[in-house]
């Protein structure tokens, strides 16, 4: 019997040299063909600073405080960020505020779809662009529809939310909606035609959010007669005494910003 301990402490012994020196060859060979060591830094410290989801939401949050303008900031109760940008920590992402007294209250967070930014053959064959442009968009009290499809795409557009911007003389059919669950893999990366895409649970609870608690009266955006387009600069409309011109609609804010936040990642290397 103890002749069979010792065999067996020995066989033991002898496979975890093996193993160890296969593990110093591997560890040997992952070393040698690794990055230069300040690189390796360089990303190891660049992760450790990336923000958290809090700072992240903080940043979004005093980025839109920057591009509102005061009289935006007291006439309208929801504010609507979009990043479209293609990277960044906060990049493809929805982040809704309510007005909160002189502050904003982050009510959600959710991944989104933004435009292609292509040129692309539509359901009929037309060249069109599917890109989101940037700036500050209302919402069109009457397009609010919990049931459309676009002909132009032919895809499903649950829970329409569309911006009441006209764009050289034509309303646009740019729109916040839901998407097919085949697309919502796709969420956090731009796959869209153009529109904000959101997850229809998503969708359903903004649509909802808007048309039950912020309907009532809002300040028009200015309008550039030499294009007959209404203007998303963030220019609001006044009368000829300077006064706000207000109208029904919906106290929501729209605001896609090209920018994605600092990629501290990608400054490593």
């Amino acid at each position: 019997m103890i002749r069979s301990l010792s065999i067996g402490l020995v066989l033991s012994m002898a496979m975890t040299l093996s193993c160890n020196a296969q593990n110093a060859s591997r560890i040997e060979v992952a070393w040698n063909s690794a990055a230069p060591l300040s690189v390796v830094d360089s990303t190891i410290r660049a992760k450790a600073s990336l923000p958290s989801p809090r700072q992240v939401q903080q940043n979004v949050e005093q980025r839109l405080q920057d591009v509102l303008s005061p009289e935006m900031a007291a006439n309208f109760g929801l504010f609507i960020y979009v990043s479209k940008a293609e990277s960044g920590p906060w990049a493809q992402r929805m982040y809704v505020f309510q007005k909160a007294g002189d502050d904003l209250l982050l009510l959600y967070d959710w991944p989104v779809s933004t435009g292609r930014e292509t040129v692309e053959a539509d359901a009929q064959g037309a060249e069109l662009p599917t890109t989101t442009p940037a700036g500050f968009y209302e919402l069109d009290p009457k397009r609010f529809l919990e049931h459309y499809r676009s002909v132009q795409w032919n895809e499903p557009m649950p829970y329409a939310m569309f911006f009441n911007w006209v764009d050289h003389g034509t309303p646009t059919g740019l729109a916040i909606h839901g998407t097919e669950e085949s697309n919502e893999g796709l969420l956090g990366m731009r796959a869209s035609a153009g529109c904000v895409r959101l997850s229809t649970q998503n969708a359903r609870t903004l649509f909802a959010l808007i048309r039950g608690n912020f309907r009532g009266d809002a300040p028009k955006f200015g309008y550039d007669k030499y294009t007959n387009s209404i203007m998303n600069n963030g220019l609001l409309l006044h009368d000829a005494t300077g006064k706000l011109v207000m109208a029904p609609g919906f106290s929501a804010l729209v605001y896609i910003d090209e920018f994605g936040g600092t990629n501290l990642e990608a400054r490593a290397y």
